[in-house]
């Protein structure tokens, strides 16, 4: 999904409540199963504000 805005969490009703933070890194985990974990096609880049 180009250009799409991600927002904070994923609540289940509303907006999420993160404020906004300075730059950090980036982590990404997987779901604790044991299985081989891949991800692919992930883009980053600096967004204009």
């Amino acid at each position: 999904q180009d250009h799409v805005e991600i927002k904070g969490t994923t609540p289940y009703i509303g907006w999420p409540k993160n404020p906004p933070h300075g730059k950090g890194p980036i982590k990404l985990q997987d779901h604790g199963d044991n299985s081989r974990v891949s991800y692919r096609n992930i883009w980053v880049r600096e967004l204009e504000k």
